[in-house]
């Protein structure tokens, strides 16, 4: 009888302690934060992008209504007399554009970004990009260091670099007067054409240095696809070819 009374208590006891910790247990386990997976160390993340690429040194030279001295290139009374031995000329009267690289104000583009994170705020990378210049592509190749700083447990990351590589391609166009003289000896008469025509055909041949550094933001919309869109400003000799890009595209991260 003794140990039937015995058993009953112990089982009695074992059944109020389970009923106790259960659910404690499970509730403490349900608290429990999720980890952040969004950005992560050690991964490689692939940026397709668009680009609108905009000239730091923005205006069109209009000399289509110089005379054949004006500019900066023509030299006072270098004009051909009637008869000349060399009646035809081809002077450079200046730039184009006051760009010497796009050539031109505004061009579109794209390119590609492969960069490999040894912590969750650092990477080094490189860069590839082509945009449409006047009458010719340009392009350059960028090795890149990131700093991103992902905003706690959340989608968001903003992100900042620099680098440095090479450039080219492009144009370096100008602005040429032209006289065309007609001379007809036997009646002492000449005839005369004079217009102004750009040559936008000059290409650059030499690959140039360029630095480049600019910030942005990305958004994961999985962990392993995300948005982003940033700006970077480009150095390339000089400022009369510095340029801007406004960027966006998509990240894939592996």
């Amino acid at each position: 009888m003794k140990k039937l009374i015995l058993s009953a208590v112990v089982a009695c006891l074992s059944t109020g302690a389970s009923s106790f910790a259960g659910p404690e247990s499970k509730e403490i386990m349900q608290q429990a934060p999720p980890p952040c997976e969004w950005y992560r160390a050690h991964e490689w993340d692939l940026d397709l992008w668009g680009t609108l690429a905009f000239a730091g040194n923005t205006g069109f030279n209009d000399f289509k209504n110089a005379s054949e001295f004006d500019g900066p290139n023509v030299p006072e009374g270098s004009g051909n007399p009637p008869g000349a031995s060399d009646p035809n000329e081809h002077i450079d009267i200046g730039p184009y554009h006051s760009d010497r690289f796009l050539d031109k104000d505004n061009a579109w583009g794209g390119g590609v970004d492969v960069k490999y994170f040894f912590s969750k705020y650092w990477g080094l990378g490189l860069q590839g990009f082509v945009v449409d210049a006047n009458n010719n592509s340009a392009g350059g190749a960028v090795g890149t260091l990131t700093i991103r700083y992902p905003i706690g447990c959340s989608r968001f990351a903003p992100y900042g670099w620099a680098g440095g590589g090479v450039a080219a391609g492009g144009t370096h166009s100008t602005w040429f007067f032209n006289e065309i003289h007609k001379v007809h000896f036997n009646r002492g008469v000449v005839s005369e054409r004079e217009f102004r025509h750009p040559d936008t055909n000059i290409q650059n041949k030499h690959a140039e240095a360029l630095g480049q550094f600019g910030a942005g933001m990305e958004v994961r919309i999985t962990p392993r696809v995300g948005v982003m869109t940033d700006f970077a400003w480009n150095v390339l000799s000089g400022p009369d070819n510095n340029f801007g890009m406004l960027r966006f595209g998509a990240t894939l991260s592996y």
